[in-house]
């Protein structure tokens, strides 16, 4: 079933659900007419699955393709040079709509060319990965690295629209459904105790991709997703919530130089983390804790990892983009579908959070 979700703010662009790919070049030239130059921004391996399927809708249309290698190391300022060159190649220009077909990372990636590029063009985001389809393409942040640290360059810049085809789900490998999970699981945690019970009683279906399963959790998830974002554009407020869990997992992978640990590993490794340090402030109870523990367990999403200086790790956690006068800010759990803002954590409360997860 199709569906359209506005998210709002100031800059409010549609959300397009359940839409498949092919049929982006009707709406486009209904929406904008038809002429037009759009550059695909995506990576190798999902310009082999999708990028024919898109440029068949969009035959009316001067279109140019741009596959960067698959890998969160793509995700830098070096990157967007070589992107700057061949955009001017492709005759790009101010009128050019640069259309981001991808997951988190070329979301991200294409998302920041565009707001930077000629002073801003537009965008739409085409996400093929659970965890863009239900985060990351949602509320208008990109971005790209830094050696000290994760989207430390980026800005707010809201697509034109989000165009969602549920089928992408299908060609997706486990490892790229946990990514998507992990942010899940976050959602459930932050406003959703429904979508944790959801969660904790389809496990099975879920590990198994079944597809009404799967697009009911997407559903569900993204839903978290547009009412804190729509009510909070600038992160100002509330949205800081959504980043459970991404103090730990940015600095793990920061430390691992965006090499070893994926966004969701490093997520759920973070959810583990905060819920132990919620544990251990009395803002969760033991079997509250062991819910959170078990569920990311059963969906073999890490909960720990080996051999980590936890000194170290505290230290990258000082570029974390929330933190305020050289304060730490961390969002943590308060039981199972509420989360709080936490400005008073001492660092050793945090490094005893990540002995908790250091094995």
């Amino acid at each position: 079933m199709r569906q359209r979700i506005d998210v709002g703010g100031s800059h409010g662009y549609p959300l397009f659900l359940g839409v498949p790919i092919e049929e982006l070049g009707g709406y486009l030239e209904e929406r904008y007419g038809a002429r037009g130059h759009y550059l695909i921004i995506t990576n190798t391996l999902v310009a082999d699955l999708y990028a024919d399927k898109l440029m068949n809708g969009l035959k009316q249309f001067r279109t140019e393709l741009i596959a960067v290698p698959d890998s969160e190391e793509e995700k830098s300022l070096n990157r967007i040079s070589k992107l700057t060159e061949q955009a001017l190649r492709c005759r790009a220009d101010r009128d050019t709509m640069v259309l981001a077909l991808g997951g988190g990372v070329i979301g991200d990636l294409a998302g920041f060319f565009a707001s930077i590029f000629m002073r801003g063009i537009r965008y739409i985001h085409i996400p093929t990965t659970l965890l863009a389809q239900i985060d990351s393409s949602i509320g208008g942040k990109v971005a790209v690295n830094h050696p000290s640290g994760k989207n430390l360059l980026g800005s707010f810049y809201p697509p034109q629209a989000v165009w969602t085809d549920f089928s992408t789900l299908d060609t997706l490998p486990w490892k790229e459904i946990q990514n998507g999970l992990a942010e899940t699981i976050k959602h459930a945690l932050v406003s959703d105790p429904n979508l944790f019970d959801f969660i904790e009683s389809h496990t099975e279906e879920i590990k198994c991709a079944d597809f009404k399963v799967m697009k009911e959790l997407a559903m569900r998830s993204l839903a978290v997703k547009v009412k804190i974002v729509s009510e909070d554009e600038k992160e100002k407020g509330q949205r800081i919530l959504l980043n459970l869990g991404h103090s730990f997992g940015h600095a793990l992978e920061t430390d691992e130089a965006y090499k070893g640990v994926t966004h969701g590993q490093g997520v759920s490794i973070g959810l583990a983390a905060a819920s132990s340090l919620a544990h251990a402030r009395g803002l969760m109870t033991d079997s509250q804790l062991d819910r959170i523990i078990n569920l990311l367990t059963k969906l073999d999403l890490p909960t720990s990892i080996e051999s980590r200086d936890p000194e170290i790790l505290l230290n990258h956690m000082s570029a974390d983009k929330k933190n305020k006068a050289g304060n730490k800010i961390l969002v943590l759990p308060v039981g199972i579908g509420k989360s709080s803002v936490a400005t008073d954590c001492e660092d050793e409360e945090i490094v005893k959070a990540w002995k908790k997860v250091i094995k």
